[in-house]
């Protein structure tokens, strides 16, 4: 926790930093977006197998799982250059709302977008399955002052998680993963002058 805290507390400082000595562009605008689940705890909460925080013995039927997304990105780009341009973004979703869950995330990604549209950024995120790393790559799409952005984001599986701790020696501490998150979301955005 206090890692997280110290991380998100950099990124703010530094955002503030840059935008104090450039002149910055902002796009923000919604996102949506589906995402896939590796077996583990968040998927099956999302197959209704468990209770967030239910800390009884499972019988885990470790199945995939897939949640729609929906949310806001807020993007701030900087250093602006010929061939790239450096992007801080933050990004909150609220995931599982057709299933009847409210599973918030909050992501801070750093990174870059080439002219042609190209852009990769990776950064902290916290959610119900704890504290840990996104990576994201994908293309943003431009017509005129609209933006379409497509991204491709993956949260690794990891054990830290805030889901509950299910009882029992017998379980396979890998029983207790979260699980891997493949996330395709789009949205839009409009330039906003400079």
């Amino acid at each position: 926790m206090k890692k997280f805290i110290i991380t998100i507390c950099l990124i703010i400082s530094t955002n503030q930093l840059l935008l104090s000595q450039n002149r910055v562009q902002k796009l923000d605008g919604p996102r949506f977006g589906i995402t896939y689940l590796d077996p583990g705890l968040l998927a099956d909460i999302i197959n209704d197998d468990r209770d967030i925080n239910d800390n009884n013995p499972v019988d885990y039927k470790q199945e995939p799982s897939l949640m729609t997304q929906i949310g806001w990105q807020w993007e701030t780009r900087f250093a602006e250059g010929e061939d790239f341009i450096g992007l801080i973004e933050w990004i909150g979703l609220v995931g599982g709302i057709e299933k009847g869950l409210f599973l918030p995330s909050v992501s801070a990604l750093m990174g870059i977008r080439r002219a042609n549209g190209f852009e990769i950024a990776a950064g902290p995120t916290a959610s119900f399955t704890g504290f840990g790393m996104v990576f994201a790559v994908g293309h943003t799409i431009k017509s005129g002052d609209l933006n379409l952005p497509i991204n491709i984001a993956w949260v690794p599986s990891r054990k830290n998680h805030f889901l509950g701790d299910p009882q029992g020696s017998d379980l396979d501490k890998d029983l207790l993963q979260s699980g891997h998150a493949l996330t395709l979301s789009v949205g839009f955005n409009f330039n906003r002058g400079k």
